[in-house]
């Protein structure tokens, strides 16, 4: 299994993961209706506009199998809303097959790592209320540190804040 930065030629493998990896994770969680409509085409879509116009020192990476298939992503930059932290991770995400064999965890570690570099300090990513990862997000030395409602399809769902003050713990 290999981890690397992400490029532009991947966006069909990420979109993939991404899809799929919403459908699994989210089952339960966020209604059927709105699962069954998310396509590898819309998000596709919505990767080739992150692509072309990234947030301000955004930077991805992939996880391939022994074959170069993209089997997961994590992406994150500087915080889109700004408060006591001042780098996100924006979203990670492993086909549920993938998962358990520590490639969330290097995946993740490459994104604060690289960050740090850009002299970023402290860290944090918001989980879906009921995420079996939220487990995952702790063992990476995250804190539960606040909580938000937001709407997805028709539905009110809480999402909780995991932190991490000092971005070069993450994943120690």
């Amino acid at each position: 299994m290999k981890i690397r930065k992400a490029t532009a030629s991947d966006i069909d493998g990420i979109a993939f993961v991404h899809a799929m990896s919403w459908k699994t994770t989210y089952k339960g969680l966020i209604s059927d209706e709105f699962l069954d409509a998310i396509t590898v085409e819309a998000r596709s879509k919505r990767w080739i506009r992150n692509f072309e116009n990234p947030i301000k020192d955004e930077v991805m990476y992939v996880a391939e199998d022994e074959a170069g298939m993209i089997i997961g992503f994590a992406n994150g930059g500087a915080r889109r809303e700004p408060d006591l932290y001042d780098a996100e991770l924006y979203a990670l995400y492993l086909l549920k097959e993938h998962q358990g064999k520590g490639l969330g965890k290097r995946l993740i570690r490459s994104v604060a790592q690289n960050l740090l570099q850009k002299k970023y300090s402290s860290f944090m990513t918001w989980v879906l209320e009921g995420n079996p990862a939220l487990h995952f997000y702790h063992k990476m030395g995250g804190e539960s540190v606040a909580t938000k409602e937001m709407k997805i399809g028709n539905e009110i769902v809480k999402e909780i804040m995991m932190g991490w003050r000092d971005i070069g713990v993450v994943g120690d």
